[in-house]
């Protein structure tokens, strides 16, 4: 059920965000009203089902978690010992607790700023009387309780970022929905580019989500909405997070699943457990000096060259085939790994796959990012 006592003590924690905020150069765009509250209250009569919370059983205890001071930036040597540190781009000071923004998704969407305008109707998915922003707000206020206990920094987030938000992980909590009553699972993704840090916080969470709530795995429903989300994109947008934030984006479960729903709104307490669990585990096992793991990989823009290539499944001549790509086909790079790169093309957005190397050339031309909608 949805707290009004939760969304006075957001109000408290205006002054703490501000002072995270951080300009972003990629791009403009309207910002809000700075005396306007993060959170404003959904409407009382979107109450959830059942939403007494369930503490987590004996199978799923949270890992006790000692926040982990971050050390003062240390510059590269020229002794070659061990690797090279990349300074963490917004060092926090020596015995900082860890800091993570849970996003419940869709919430306030009408008050995204004119650069996210196109989403302002967008409310999610929706069961019966309860909109997918009313479940993704309660689930993160449980969160967010889970993780405070531990003494974790929570900001709890509506749709609007704010500008180059900078936290140790950033969390978008959503739901699915279907047409059909048979799809069901959770599913989560980081962004495009992923830094080590980012997938190293999907796999953290993925450990935990389905052990902790019973749900199965969505696998393959991994959608391009949901990578190329636009709080990752701080190239596009001014309101996103910081390039050097890890990020995930969850899909719980499907609202539309009668099976997924006796646990999102019949035990909520069960879904709030899987995510802190996750993110908990995270924040224990990370260097907080190792700043290269924040940065995403960076790699020069690509097209197929005169001969073509095929797209296959893994880094391998082996490798299934997904595609013959075109000669001159712009692509968009993932990963790089043993003379392979794995790519995005615009014309098989659900497919990211791998290409050789030597089948591609590089190009000043920009990749054409489609048009995303909200997840």
């Amino acid at each position: 059920m949805l707290r009004l006592t939760a969304m006075r003590r957001m109000s408290a924690l205006v002054p703490l965000l501000a002072a995270i905020l951080v300009g972003c150069a990629d791009s403009g765009g309207a910002v809000g009203s700075p005396t306007s509250p993060p959170i404003i209250p959904v409407a009382e009569a979107a109450t959830l089902p059942t939403s007494t919370p369930v503490p987590p059983t004996a199978t799923s205890v949270l890992p006790t978690f000692t926040p982990v001071p971050t050390s003062t930036p240390v510059p590269p040597t020229a002794t070659p010992a061990g690797p090279t540190v990349v300074p963490t781009p917004s060092p926090r000071p020596a015995g900082t607790a860890p800091r993570v923004g849970l996003q419940a998704g869709h919430l306030n969407a009408s008050e995204l700023p004119d650069e996210l305008a196109r989403f302002r109707t967008s409310t999610g998915a929706r069961y019966g009387g309860v909109s997918e922003a009313d479940l993704n707000y309660d689930i993160a206020q449980r969160v967010q309780a889970l993780l405070e206990a531990e003494g974790v920094i929570v900001d709890l987030l509506p749709a609007t970022i704010p500008p180059s938000y900078d936290a140790d992980a950033f969390i978008a909590i959503h739901a699915d929905g279907s047409a059909a009553s048979g799809p069901r699972g959770w599913k989560l993704a980081t962004p495009w580019r992923a830094s080590r840090a980012a997938q190293q916080l999907l796999d953290a969470v993925a450990a935990s989500y389905g052990p902790a709530t019973g749900l199965p795995q969505d696998v393959g429903g991994v959608t391009v909405n949901m990578r190329g989300y636009y709080a990752f994109n701080d190239r596009r947008h001014t309101h996103a997070i910081a390039r050097t934030t890890p990020a995930i984006i969850v899909e719980m479960g499907f609202m539309t699943s009668a099976a997924d729903r006796a646990v999102l709104f019949d035990q909520p307490g069960r879904v709030a457990s899987g995510i802190a669990q996750g993110v908990l585990a995270y924040l224990a096992q990370r260097d907080p000096s190792d700043g290269a793991a924040l940065l995403p990989p960076d790699f020069p823009n690509l097209r197929v060259g005169e001969a073509g290539a095929i797209l296959r499944s893994a880094p391998s001549d082996d490798a299934r085939q997904i595609t013959r790509i075109a000669a001159g086909q712009r692509l968009f790079a993932l990963d790089r790994r043993d003379g392979w790169y794995q790519v995005f093309s615009r014309d098989f957005p659900s497919a990211p796959g791998w290409i050789r190397e030597d089948l591609l050339e590089t190009t000043s031309e920009a990749f054409p990012f489609p048009t995303t909608t909200n997840p």
